[in-house]
């Protein structure tokens, strides 16, 4: 029997992501290639290096991995002046210097460190020291013990580097020694954090394509392309990932949420302006867009099916259509373009016109 914890999941299964302080209640539904790849990755103990045009899922992908273990999620968004050693840790110059200049005449250097995402991961108890009061999980109490370890410890750690196509060549090159190694030091402690003892984390990283990774990097990495399933029309594409999010689930863990004809509508919609952007050479909408729009209607009208449509005519070409004028975007994927007409009925509940509408909804 293989032992991979991803292996009980089936392609096609729709799983529950539960609303946490920062992320929404969300649905995630799983592909073949993404079981398979978490698989490989989970037991080679590489980071799973996640592609795809933008709204594929894959930041997602690691949310939904962390909910099927049970583990911590940590996230960190690259950001173009991101230093890679802010990975590990971060020393919080502009505190203490406020605080010197504020009179503090004992400045304790410990006080300004902030573990980062791999610190975390790799070495929980050790950094709980470090973080402010409210933010640490394990607690000093000793008989309080949890699945593992002491109270408040996780079972294991899922981290999420997301977008690091936006740093330079420093940030991916300065990964390579913690995933061979996977230990490293940080300033404040004497010890080093993480070794072959420890639980290795799953590492996800995602990248937009935006700038080209190093070969030896990527080396050193599971590689998952996330895109449209080739046995499906980019239609048919769409409608599945539209259903796993507002379809009833047969096991009853979720009512319908839109109706089947509202989901190809907006799909029909996409296809035509995705078709109309990329004839001008411009980067297409998606599935990021079209899940955009389809929450929208829901948010704005839970209960009314007839001006669902009418609403998502009016308002898809705000969430499709995003390039300026002065692209040389023909007509038809200008905002002004005429919308698909709405199923039979949806003109009586057309929406008040407003001064801002260029896309009227039609009959």
């Amino acid at each position: 029997m293989i032992q991979s914890p991803f292996i009980t999941l089936a392609s096609g299964a729709v799983s529950r992501l539960p609303e946490t302080p920062e992320q929404a209640e969300a649905w995630h539904q799983w592909s073949a290639a993404e079981i398979d790849a978490l698989t490989l990755a989970y037991a080679a103990r590489r980071p799973l290096l996640v592609r795809g045009e933008p709204g594929t899922g894959k930041t997602q992908l690691a949310r939904a991995a962390a909910v099927h273990l049970g583990w911590k999620l940590h996230v960190e968004t690259i950001q173009p002046r991101f230093e890679p050693g802010d990975l590990v840790a971060r020393f919080d110059a502009v505190r203490r210097l406020a605080d010197a200049q504020a009179g503090e005449r004992v400045l304790d250097d410990r006080r300004y460190w902030r573990p980062g995402v791999l610190w975390l991961a790799f070495g929980w108890r050790s950094a709980q020291d470090f973080l402010p009061a409210g933010e640490r999980e394990v607690k000093a109490e000793k008989g309080e013990k949890g699945e593992k370890g002491e109270r408040g410890e996780p079972r294991g750690h899922v981290v999420l580097i997301d977008e690091i196509d936006k740093a330079d060549s420093d940030l991916p090159n300065s990964l390579l020694e913690v995933l061979a190694q996977r230990s490293f030091r940080v300033p404040p402690l004497a010890e080093p954090v993480g070794g072959p003892r420890v639980q290795a984390p799953l590492i996800v990283i995602t990248t937009n394509e935006e700038r080209e990774l190093p070969a030896a990097f990527l080396r050193r990495c599971i590689v998952l392309t996330l895109q449209a399933d080739p046995r499906l029309s980019y239609r048919d594409w769409l409608l599945a990932r539209g259903r796993a999010h507002f379809a009833r689930l047969p096991d009853g863990a979720r009512e319908e949420l839109l109706a089947d004809d509202m989901l190809a509508l907006a799909a029909d919609q996409l296809v035509r302006d995705r078709a109309a952007v990329s004839a001008a050479g411009l980067p297409p909408p998606g599935l990021a867009e079209y899940l955009d729009l389809l929450y929208a209607v829901r948010e704005l009208l839970p209960d009314d099916g007839v001006a669902q449509r009418a609403w998502l005519q009016r308002l898809s070409a705000y969430a499709y259509l995003k390039h300026a004028a002065g692209d040389g975007l023909p007509a038809e994927a200008s905002q002004a373009r005429t919308p698909l007409p709405a199923a039979a009925g949806a003109s009586a509940a057309q929406p008040a016109t407003g001064e801002t509408a260029t896309a009227q909804p039609t009959a």
